[in-house]
């Protein structure tokens, strides 16, 4: 679907729905690993500010003329990479002005 500002009705609950997908995913792909609490991952993808940056990314990444399926995986990794560097830096294991996420995918 190709989306417009404002976006319509139809437009928005396109978007809502792959963005969720995005979100989804995500998390499926970090639930099998030790030690991760998958109630937790979920509460921070779904949090206001990550569901608006994946948002941001997807529809920046379509503009950029990727297919939808690559805006996807590119909106969908830089989650992943800012949930861990959140989580690195909160266990001081990484310093907070270390970078992971691609240039210009970060929500910092």
């Amino acid at each position: 679907m190709h989306y417009t500002a404002p976006l319509t009705r139809a437009q928005a609950e396109r978007l809502g729905k792959d963005v969720g997908m995005i979100v989804a995913f995500a998390a499926k792909a970090l639930n099998h690993m030790h030690g991760v609490n998958i109630d937790r991952i979920m509460k921070s993808f779904t949090s206001s500010s990550a569901l608006e940056v994946t948002a941001a990314r997807y529809l920046s990444s379509l503009e950029e003329g990727h297919t939808p399926g690559e805006a996807a995986a590119r909106a969908g990794t830089a989650l992943i990479l800012d949930w861990a560097d959140a989580i690195l830096e909160a266990s001081g294991s990484r310093p907070s002005d270390t970078p992971s996420a691609p240039a210009g995918e970060s929500t910092k």
